[in-house]
């Protein structure tokens, strides 16, 4: 990025304020008519988005569900006679985009810069020919309970807006943290509305805190080994060199959404692999490409804004310019996880890690000094305001540490139904047996069991070692049987295999499988711990062996009691056993 763009970005600042003086005030969003100083509420929100949708043929509006608190969360279908239900636009091949605002409600310029965006397309007219080839779905405001947990003092190291709403829903979750385990009412129903489109692509609207820097606003996009080869080289090739060109073009300064080497862009930046409890990290599992638009909090609210405007129009831009060729890449790329994953058996990637390659970026950054601080007893950093420009090593590669041989398919127990129910909202197909079957398996056995001393996100997600061995079972009437030929097999491995960190079990959801319910008394256990040590020579020389090798164990009578009670008919035969199976073949009778 070259600093003459800030210059450029002043004079289309300037512009902005004519064209919002040329609008009728009724179309005006209170961002607008504040001078850019503020937000509006929920309702008032809502109803100039309604009134918007109303007023064209080309929109209509509906609720996808109810918040906690009573809230209806609203999305706006825009379609230029493509229809307005999924299989309507399915049959026309248009292109589906589906933007997301106020994921975080305290991050709100994406619900002011889409609103502005939609009265352009379908009230003034001037931006309508971007709805010729593309279908979108726009969701004004998600976290809606938290838009209203309204204050000024919400975001302590945001510039504006005057008054904003809270990071996280009324139930206390982060909705950016709930894309695969589908807490939330919210995420639920935002999932049956992604299931029911299957968008080609998403856009997340954030902004980012942490550092300083001279961007207005950030992005990031997969294209590492999390997504297919086709998204990530249109990724790479096609869209990375149009959204910056085009959002420089708009006059706003772009980067990729970075962290940074001990907190500071001149000791390198680097990207990862977000997991799929991340928006972004979520719709490669979908085989479809999202797009995260972090703008840059340490901005005016009206940057902000504007900025998020101009990475949306210019991603809505390209998809509407060859439509047919991006929805090829989606097509392929949902053919391409089935040859390789299921045809061909190929292990499926679960976790990344970053590489040492790097390349050289320009990066734009603003300095800072270090203070002595009284308060907190140590120097703080202080960004002081001064531009740099610094050429910086980059470390964009990753590659897949932790991979998953793909099962036939998982079976589950119909005591487990809470998590089939959560399967289905993501779009995976289940079976339920209507007759007992026998069939070999793979199942997991759990040891070193270990949990944190607090919640996140509501759960105690507890950390693990495990063998996997191979048995025989016969399923039951009412069990659940998920086959892993369907067109996104990564969100069933992730849910379901225990290496993946969004598993259910890594959530915490089968937590009750590591209690014991059934215990002993030492003088029930005694003479059968006695007669096993004097007869079974094997026993004891396994117990000998332990005695001499793990003092704790040696020096605990518990433990010592324990080594035999594991080994005895009494013991709980299903404590720390995963429940859900892999299948490995069907047994014939």
């Amino acid at each position: 990025m070259r600093l003459s763009v800030y210059t450029s970005c002043l004079v289309i600042i300037l512009s902005i304020n004519t064209i919002s003086q040329d609008v009728e005030k009724e179309w005006l969003t209170k961002f607008e008519y504040s001078n850019f100083l503020e937000t509006a509420r929920y309702e008032e929100s809502l109803n100039l988005v309604k009134k918007i949708a109303d007023a064209s043929p080309y929109a209509m509006m509906k609720s996808i569900g109810i918040s906690p608190q009573g809230r209806s969360i609203e999305c706006v279908i825009v379609s230029k006679g493509h229809g307005f239900t999924p299989e309507e636009v399915k049959d026309d091949d248009a292109p589906v985009i589906l933007i997301l605002n106020a994921i975080h409600s305290g991050e709100i310029n994406g619900k002011d810069a889409s609103t502005i965006l939609l009265r352009e397309i379908l009230i003034t007219k001037e931006k309508i020919s971007l709805i010729d080839n593309v279908v979108l779905l726009v969701i004004p405001i998600f976290s809606v309970d938290s838009h209203e947990r309204f204050s000024a003092f919400n975001r302590i190291n945001q510039i504006g807006p005057k008054e904003m709403g809270w990071r996280t829903t009324a139930q206390n979750l982060n909705l950016n943290r709930d894309f695969m385990k589908a807490d939330a009412p919210e995420m639920q129903a935002l999932l049956k509305l992604y299931s029911e489109w299957l968008p080609d692509f998403l856009i997340d609207v954030h902004a980012t805190d942490g550092s300083d820097f001279q961007y207005q606003t950030t992005y990031a996009i997969e294209k590492h080994e999390n997504t297919t080869p086709m998204i990530s080289n249109w990724v790479k090739n096609i869209f990375n060199p149009y959204i910056v060109d085009a959002v420089n073009r708009k006059g706003f300064s772009i980067s990729p959404f970075v962290g940074m080497i001990k907190g500071d862009p001149r000791n390198g930046i680097y990207d990862w692999v977000p997991l799929p409890r991340f928006s972004n990290g979520y719709v490669t599992l979908q085989n479809r490409p999202g797009l995260l638009i972090e703008s840059h909090i340490l901005k005016t609210y009206k940057e902000r804004v504007y900025s998020t405007k101009a990475v949306i129009e210019s991603v809505i831009e390209l998809l509407n310019q060859k439509p047919d060729d991006f929805l090829s890449i989606c097509e392929e790329s949902d053919d391409y996880v089935n040859e390789m994953f299921i045809e061909e058996g190929k292990s499926y990637p679960v976790s990344f890690k970053r590489t040492d390659e790097s390349t050289v970026f320009r990066f734009e950054g603003i300095d800072y000094d270090f203070i002595e601080s009284k308060v907190a007893g140590k120097k703080v950093r202080i960004f002081n305001g001064k531009k740099y420009s610094a050429e910086v090593p980059y470390y964009n590669k990753a590659v897949a540490d932790k991979t998953i041989t793909v099962p036939v398919a998982y079976i589950i127990p119909r005591e487990w139904s809470i998590i089939v129910d959560r399967i289905k909202l993501h779009g995976i197909e289940v079976e339920f047996f209507n007759e007992k079957k026998q069939y070999k398996v793979e199942r997991y056995k759990f040891f070193n069991v270990r949990f944190p001393s607090k919640p996140y996100e509501g759960h105690f997600n507890p950390e693990f070692d495990y063998v996997k061995n191979e048995d025989t079972v016969t399923v039951q009437i009412g069990d659940c049987y998920i086959s892993t030929d369907q067109r996104a097999p990564g969100i069933i491995i992730n849910l379901l295999e225990p290496d993946a960190d969004d598993s259910f079990v890594r959530w915490g959801f089968f937590n009750s499988i590591f209690e014991r319910a059934e215990y002993y008394e030492d003088y029930a256990l005694q003479p059968i711990a006695e007669e096993m040590y004097s007869n079974n020579k094997k026993v004891k020389a396994e117990f000998q062996a332990k005695l001499r090798s793990d003092s704790v164990f040696a020096d605990s009578p518990r433990q010592r009691l324990d080594f035999f009670y594991e080994k005895t008919p009494y013991y709980d035969d299903h404590y720390n056993i995963y429940p859900v199976l892999r299948v490995v073949e069907e047994i014939d009778d």
